[in-house]
């Protein structure tokens, strides 16, 4: 079984252990099939909507990669005559995939998350508008899409750069407290929950989170890091990172007032590897976060998955959606935070 496969089955309970939290299960009839489509790796679960189990997961690579790693090289391949081919290679994908899961079963509905450019390329929408200046979707969806006479319903985005898999991780947590959502990658987004208000952001974090070397990934880099393994150049990178997410944490509680932090759920592979100790070594996060950080698997599938058990859920998407939205550049306080955290070993 291929590694990604073998996450998604060890990590699938994390994200119905905090379904488990929200409401009761809806039966229906039929299969739902739960899509994450990431930049780098595309999950899927076949849900039995019946019961609510999951009966078979998959991973995959992101067939687009071949037009680059990172959102933005797909957006400049998109705006230069590849739009079709990103489109096709990824819709191809994603048919053959569902075909291999459903195993004849009948399908009754697929819910899909995922970055605003993947969505954009998915649907196959002009992606001029998230190149440039100010970074605004310009094409609205048009919920629900139809395939093969199946609903299909994308998980909606807030902004350009903080897309519908946070909006969809947002779903899959408690948010009753306090709480920090952080997907760290080489764009790091970062929300936080208080008393009801949303702030969400986005930080360029590069490619340090993701794994600088062949065959280690980030969460080893962050341990290497805060054991003093890493090469100058490398650490440079991690510097650098590491800056770039905790200026984004230290300008959104500053926006939100200072509260207390009841809990920090990291999102994703490298969140679920990562050991809180190193993390706090190299002041990727305050100190005050001792304890409170939980490991959250993919959220991102967990809240499509979150969709199909109980449609209803599909009511707090506008409460989601209208997060503040914080451009980090516009924020006064972002140089001297970001000067302060490079420097800070």
């Amino acid at each position: 079984m291929c590694p990604i496969r073998c996450y998604l089955k060890k990590n699938a309970p994390i994200a119905q252990n905090y379904l488990a939290l929200h409401e009761d299960f809806v039966p229906r009839e039929g299969f739902g099939l739960a899509v994450d489509l990431g930049t780098t790796t595309v999950a899927m679960q076949c849900i039995d909507l019946q019961t609510g189990q999951v009966i078979d997961s998959c991973g995959f690579a992101n067939p687009q990669r071949q037009f680059g790693a990172d959102v933005i090289s797909r957006i400049d391949a998109a705006n230069h005559g590849q739009l079709s081919k990103l489109q096709s290679c990824i819709r191809v994908a994603l048919e053959q995939h569902t075909a291999e899961l459903l195993q004849g079963r009948t399908l009754a509905q697929v819910v899909i998350s995922g970055n605003t450019t993947m969505i954009y390329t998915l649907l196959g929408y002009n992606c001029n508008c998230l190149g440039v200046v100010p970074f605004v979707p310009a094409t609205p969806l048009q919920n629900p899409y139809m395939w093969q006479g199946v609903p299909v319903f994308i998980i909606p985005w807030i902004s350009a750069f903080v897309g519908g898999d946070v909006v969809s991780g947002l779903l899959s947590i408690p948010r009753e407290n306090t709480c920090l959502l952080v997907d760290l990658g080489t764009n790091g987004e970062i929300a936080l929950c208080r008393a009801g208000e949303l702030y969400a952001t986005s930080t360029a974090a590069g490619p340090a989170f993701e794994g600088m070397r062949p065959g280690v990934y980030g969460s080893q880099v962050l341990a290497m890091a805060a054991n003093g393994q890493l090469e100058p150049r490398e650490m440079a990178q991690v510097q650098l990172a590491k800056s770039a997410v905790r200026t984004g944490i230290e300008i959104l509680l500053d926006l939100a007032g200072r509260p207390d932090i009841d809990t920090v759920y990291l999102c994703g592979g490298m969140g679920q590897a990562m050991r809180e100790d190193d993390a706090l070594t190299i002041g990727l996060f305050p100190s005050e976060f001792k304890g409170k950080i939980v490991p959250a698997g993919n959220t991102s599938l967990g809240g499509t998955v979150r969709l199909l058990r109980n449609p209803a859920a599909m009511n707090q998407l506008p409460a989601i959606t209208a997060a503040q939205h914080i451009n980090l550049a516009e924020q006064p306080q972002f140089n001297t935070y970001f000067m302060e955290y490079l420097a800070d070993e």
